[in-house]
């Protein structure tokens, strides 16, 4: 049976501790709308894709939930009022923070369009991140919107449940006395290795965000343009993101020159025949003198290479080794140690990669662009507890264009989505970079 796995426990555990649903979006604009037709073909192909599924609990202690072809097709939402086409990002914002998605009663995932002023119409497709991570939600929607529907068959309820809880009860208590060993292991190997710069302490997220509701930028860039000027100053695409999204850090005052930030930068770990939710792993990157717009990204892209080749040789921090321990402890418990560090990154640079042009054409309408990003609902501003930390940001590749998506979460140096764009927009132009605001 498919069950949450190491890299779900995340999701799962802020669900549980804070009331939050991880949700991501993918979003579409189009200048004029698909017809009702193919958007109802897409909903249907979505209901058979491994998006449609639901968590099932096991009364045996320690055994994880395991994954279920959901029955139900969720339904398409048309809204029936247009809005001005300057208010898509508030439009789909204000889906994202509040689509009703569920785990175990459903549903997981909505698709849901409305129509602009102007002719145009803009689709949003909403599921939750503990579903599946943010590249096999795209690939899903991509299927899609091309026909691809794939059934989910095994994940459809098998017999004899009960047995199979059991036996992974005894495997999770194996596989975390196991974790604990290795942890340690991992701990002796590296007293040699000199820790990571010390970051200078800062007020609580309560405190920098009081509304716990901070600014959205989507940005849209010519690919060619895009990689041309990394290439000029010794980087690559990915180490331009990462330049671009942590020279926020450092423009808005958050982290100035000199001072250490943390960036974080996920990597994709599925494999073909992988049905599990999340298949990603991370690798941290930590700036001092990085970056200076418009300067060399030599110095990030070897940070980045080097750590890249740790993960890809298995090395990874000792803490990912007790995650299957986590399954078995209290909730509070585990509150308590993760909030009394200071490990989540500064900033977050998610490259989902290139995709298939299927992805932006429905029905034979092209999309004029298409972008993806994510957020926890249900977030509560009088607790310290925050999904993101400085900024976060996602960047995918559709066809001749790149866009990325960029939440700020630090409300006392990003307080409004103006500011936010005129950072984003001073940074990229002192990159060269032409670019679309939306």
């Amino acid at each position: 049976m498919t069950r949450l796995e190491p890299e779900d426990f995340t999701y799962w555990f802020v669900h549980r501790a804070f009331g939050w649903s991880v949700v991501l979006q993918v979003l579409w604009t189009f200048d004029r709308p698909p017809s009702r037709d193919a958007l109802m073909a897409v909903n249907a192909h979505l209901a058979a894709s491994p998006l449609n599924r639901q968590l099932i609990t096991s009364t045996f202690p320690f055994s994880r939930p395991r994954w279920v072809h959901a029955e139900i097709e969720p339904e398409l939402l048309l809204d029936e009022t247009a809005i001005e086409s300057r208010a898509v990002e508030v439009w789909a914002a204000q889906e994202m923070y509040s689509a009703p998605l569920e785990p175990e009663s459903g549903p997981p995932w909505r698709l849901r369009g409305t129509a602009t002023v102007d002719g145009g119409f803009v689709l949003s497709l909403t599921t939750l991140h503990l579903i599946a991570d943010g590249k096999a939600t795209v690939s899903a929607a991509a299927d899609a919107l091309g026909g691809k529907g794939v059934d989910a068959l095994s994940l459809r309820p098998r017999i004899h449940a009960g047995a199979a809880d059991a036996g992974d009860s005894i495997r999770q208590i194996v596989a975390a006395a196991y974790g604990v060993v290795r942890a340690a292991i991992t701990t002796l190997r590296r007293d040699s290795t000199p820790p990571p710069p010390t970051r200078p302490p800062r007020p609580p997220m309560n405190v920098r965000a009081p509304a716990a509701a901070g600014p959205w930028a989507i940005v849209s860039v010519d690919v060619d343009a895009w990689r041309k000027v990394a290439e000029e100053h010794g980087g690559t695409a990915n180490s331009l993101f990462v330049a671009v999204i942590s020279g926020l850090l450092r423009s808005s005052g958050y982290a100035p020159l000199g001072e250490p930030i943390k960036v974080g930068v996920p990597v994709s770990n599925r494999t073909a025949d992988d049905e599990g939710g999340n298949a990603t792993a991370g690798v941290s990157v930590h700036l001092t003198d990085e970056p200076a717009a418009g300067g060399d990204l030599g110095p990030i892209r070897r940070k980045c290479k080097a750590a890249f080749t740790v993960l890809a040789e298995g090395r990874r921090p000792a803490m990912i080794h007790l995650l299957p321990l986590m399954w078995l402890l209290p909730t509070s418990l585990i509150v308590k140690a993760v909030s009394s560090g200071s490990g989540m990154p500064d900033a977050v640079a998610s490259n989902l990669g290139a995709f298939a042009s299927e992805l932006s054409e429905l029905g034979g309408v092209p999309a004029s662009g298409v972008a993806f990003r994510g957020i926890a609902q249900g977030v509560n501003p009088s607790q310290p507890y925050r999904f993101g930390e400085g900024v976060q940001s996602w960047l995918l590749e559709v066809g001749d264009q790149l866009t990325f998506s960029v939440a700020a979460f630090d409300e006392s140096r990003f307080g409004d989505r103006p500011e936010l764009h005129r950072l984003l927009t001073a940074e990229l132009d002192a990159w060269g970079l032409p670019h679309r605001i939306w």
